[in-house]
């Protein structure tokens, strides 16, 4: 993993917590929610792949992987749209976060995608895992013990494992399709080939999650809450950020030999977080949350080890 690659990470952390959070913020995450939002992305990613002239040129090779990362995205979306209806962010979106690092891991190194990862990146990778398990157990505003707190969470968890299936899809897929991408555009502006690619990945995506509102709308005969929505920027503002984050996160992608690194490093929205409610909101961390940040930045470390 190039350090140009860490670099890019960070960058996107920043962004994908704060669509996370106008999610939650928003009361509402719902398939309206989701479908508006997807399609800001859309809007965001659009003028970037008009501008750089690949967008009608594509083969059917490099966006046959668009069209499958932007429907694995669409379950992570579903995922996490029930998964804030019954739990709480603290406990949802660290679980959620944990589980894709696992999973890619085991993907990965079962197919053979990638360049195969040594002993100690594997323990690297599964401290992570541990870090982030334990964090979503030492993150929630409710006194309540794990016992507690397991219960908590039950609900939820269908949709925490849904968001994790699919946050694990569209890395692979979108790990195959960004670097077929790069090829295609071989000379080409990379951010440009990168807002090419996330266009494409984004029609899949708004036409299942708009057409899955409507549905819904019509269904439940709800027209206000979509209405509301459309008029609320929390679905806008989160396409932004999101668009960004992800535009980052497919350069990342181009710069690793196995996406297993940026999965894992994705993690490290967790210590940032954890460090800003701290010095920003004077939030205090305890004692079990900092041995879950000690895990996360160990596993962090052993994995660059050569």
């Amino acid at each position: 993993m190039t350090f140009f690659a860490f670099i890019l990470i960070v960058l996107s952390i920043a962004m994908h917590s704060l669509w996370h959070f106008l999610s939650k913020s928003s009361g509402r995450p719902s398939f309206a929610f989701f479908g508006i939002f997807s399609f800001s992305i859309f809007c965001v990613v659009l003028p970037i792949a008009l501008s750089s002239g690949l967008l009608f040129k594509v083969p059917l090779s490099v966006f046959k992987y668009a069209v499958y990362g932007g429907l694995f995205g669409v379950l992570c979306d579903i995922g996490l749209m029930y998964a804030y209806k019954y739990s709480d962010i603290s406990l949802a979106y660290p679980m959620a976060r944990a589980l894709p690092v696992f999973f890619t891991l085991i993907m990965t190194s079962v197919f053979g995608w990638g360049k195969t990862l040594g002993v100690l990146t594997w323990c690297g990778m599964l401290i992570i895992f541990g870090g982030c398990m334990v964090m979503a157990f030492s993150n929630s505003k409710h006194s309540m013990s794990v016992k507690e707190k397991a219960a908590f969470v039950r609900k939820a968890l269908p949709g925490i494992l849904l968001a994790a299936f699919g946050t694990t899809g569209y890395t692979i897929a979108d790990g195959f399709g960004i670097k077929a991408m790069m090829e295609f555009a071989e000379g080409t502006n990379k951010f440009l080939a990168a807002g090419t690619y996330s266009c494409m990945r984004e029609i899949s995506a708004t036409i299942s999650l708009l057409g899955l509102a409507f549905l819904t709308m019509w269904v439940k005969k709800d027209r206000e809450t979509f209405v509301s929505l459309a008029k609320s920027y929390h679905p806008y503002l989160a396409g932004v950020f999101a668009a960004g984050a992800y535009l980052l996160v497919l350069l990342a992608m181009s710069q690793v030999t196995n996406v297993s690194f940026v999965q894992a490093f994705r993690q490290l929205s967790l210590p940032l977080s954890a460090f800003l409610g701290w010095y920003i909101l004077k939030e205090k961390i305890t004692r079990t949350r900092w041995v879950a940040l000690i895990m996360i930045m160990a596993g962090l470390v052993i994995c660059v080890i050569k």
